[in-house]
């Protein structure tokens, strides 16, 4: 699908260019003119939310210097789809989307979640998540996903788990708390030691195991009590 819009004045606020080549006069104002483009479009009408019952649309939206994510939730009324919630979030210049649909927080309704972004050189894909809420029939948007690379349901324990490229490596596992993620153990690789740690009913961490890494790469953990590398 490709859609072009010019939008004309409202979107100055999505621009921050200085730039006047694409201007327009009218009576005595100047007014720039924004050519968007839908550069991807995913959907879903089968998996996600309510099964047959909900459809979740994504558009990647480019101007010439901002890129979007607008998400559309529609809901079944009478053979007809009906919008029931919506959300448009900032999105970086990236090849694809990588859309998935998967239960994140084992409720029994499907999720979803793409790429918003890259970092360290790739190896850390930034990604926005975004749950069904069955109770509202609504979006739930995680809004500090993006803080955590790489995400992943983690069945055995029941979260979520992150890993993140940095000079070494490190899995963090996290809980949902309303709209975002909450980091409750990590497991550090690093310098030739692996160390693991938890935040105690204090909020303060604590460290429970440290031992020497044996391994020749980087590892992404699915445990830390004990430590267990994913397979």
């Amino acid at each position: 699908m490709r859609n072009i819009l010019y939008l004309i004045t409202t979107l100055l606020i999505v621009s921050c260019s200085k730039n006047t080549d694409n201007k327009a006069v009218r009576d005595n104002k100047v007014e720039k003119i924004v050519v968007v483009d839908t550069l991807e479009f995913f959907v879903d009408s089968t998996s996600f939310g309510q099964r047959q019952n909900s459809k979740i649309e994504v558009y990647k939206i480019g101007a010439q210097e901002n890129t979007i994510a607008k998400v559309c939730l529609y809901e079944k009324v009478k053979n007809l789809w009906r919008l029931k919630d919506s959300l448009s979030l900032e999105a970086a210049r990236i090849e694809n989307l990588k859309t998935e649909i998967f239960d994140f927080n084992n409720d029994n309704f499907k999720d979803i979640i793409f790429t918003t972004g890259m970092a360290a050189r790739g190896g850390n894909n930034v990604q926005t998540l975004i749950l069904y809420s069955p109770r509202s029939k609504s979006l739930n948007w995680i809004k500090n996903s993006e803080n955590f690379p790489n995400l992943m349901y983690n069945e055995k324990l029941d979260c979520i788990d992150s890993f993140i490229l940095t000079g070494g490596q490190t899995t963090y596992f996290l809980k949902i708390e309303n709209d975002s993620l909450k980091e409750f153990a990590n497991v550090d690789q690093r310098d030739g030691r692996i160390i693991a740690e938890i935040r105690d009913v204090n909020g303060k961490w604590k460290e429970i195991e440290n031992i020497k890494d044996e391994s020749e790469g980087f590892d992404r953990f699915i445990n830390f009590n004990p430590i267990q590398k994913r397979k």
